[in-house]
């Protein structure tokens, strides 16, 4: 039961059990109620602690806004809530599942900081929880370094193509290529061969990919490295933005495939160069110092 909470009686307040006017106590709880001795209060108890509630708003304003503390307690459900707060009710207003509206705006009425109350679910909602939370679990214990630098990638449309072991794109200067190496692979066994016209990488004794560049390269100023199991090769083309082929254009400089004869599958379908290609990067300057000399030994980060 409430303590009570001494206070000059006011004009028109009576005991709420017996009616007495004189040496009024306020309940300490919900400030609303008067009685004239803690008798009265605890006969009347039953009845009183159905409405008496403790209201952390209005005890939060008492000392700086009286009136208005005294008009929330008055109205009994009536809080001020924030804008975040609006949101939540209405985001219950809205939802098929979970608490109403009612049950939302219940949880705050009276509290100075509402707290969000828990969400319930039935038992097909926990179900799908599980079972979703079992799949992340099993992608996250399967997805090595490898998985997320290979997903890291992102081809750029247009200017390259996506296969599900090998991926390639290219600016105005650079032709860059990702080659997923087999789980296994021991870098050591891993060789790129890299030619003016010409590609291989040959893995455990076995070319996975091998063939005559779509446009030839600058041997000495192109690289290769093995990294986080997959082989990154980056290719200077011959003819880029600025240095063109006699008589050939910036057009001419686009790499329709990483292989001449490539198939269908593995080449850019377009007959021009997209837009987005002139606007991607180039060197204005290549310097040849910048570059390391290729070589048929790895670089392993």
């Amino acid at each position: 039961m409430a303590a009570m909470h001494e206070e000059e009686p006011k004009e028109g307040k009576e005991c709420a059990n017996c009616g007495e006017t004189q040496g009024l106590g306020l309940c300490s709880r919900c400030h609303s109620a008067y009685f004239c001795s803690r008798k009265c209060q605890k006969a009347y108890w039953p009845f009183h602690k159905e409405f008496c509630r403790r209201n952390d708003f209005a005890d939060m304003i008492e000392q700086d806004e009286p009136k208005f503390a005294r008009f929330i307690r008055r109205h009994g459900k009536v809080a001020v809530l924030k804008d975040d707060e609006v949101e939540r009710i209405e985001r219950a207003d809205k939802a098929t599942s979970g608490y109403s509206r009612d049950e939302v705006m219940q949880s705050m009425y009276g509290n100075a900081n509402p707290i969000a109350i828990r969400p319930k679910y039935n038992a097909e909602d926990l179900r799908k929880m599980a079972l979703k939370e079992e799949e992340e679990s099993r992608v996250r214990r399967i997805e090595g370094p490898q998985e997320k630098s290979w997903n890291a990638i992102q081809v750029p449309d247009m200017l390259g193509i996506q296969q599900e072991k090998c991926k390639w794109f290219q600016n105005q200067s650079y032709v860059e290529i990702y080659y997923r190496l087999p789980t296994n692979a021991r870098t050591h066994r891993v060789n790129v061969d890299l030619q003016p016209r010409k590609l291989s990488i040959e893995v455990e004794g076995e070319k996975v990919l091998d063939g005559t560049l779509f446009a030839p390269i600058k041997k000495d100023m192109s690289t290769w490295i093995i990294q986080d199991g997959l082989v990154e090769i980056t290719l200077l083309k011959r003819y880029r933005r600025g240095l063109y082929e006699p008589g050939k254009t910036n057009a001419d400089t686009f790499w329709r495939s990483i292989f001449l004869g490539a198939p269908e599958q593995e080449t850019l379908q377009v007959e021009y160069p997209p837009s987005v290609y002139y606007a991607t990067e180039y060197e204005k300057e290549t310097q040849s110092a910048k570059f390391p000399k290729s070589s048929n030994r790895p670089m392993i980060d």
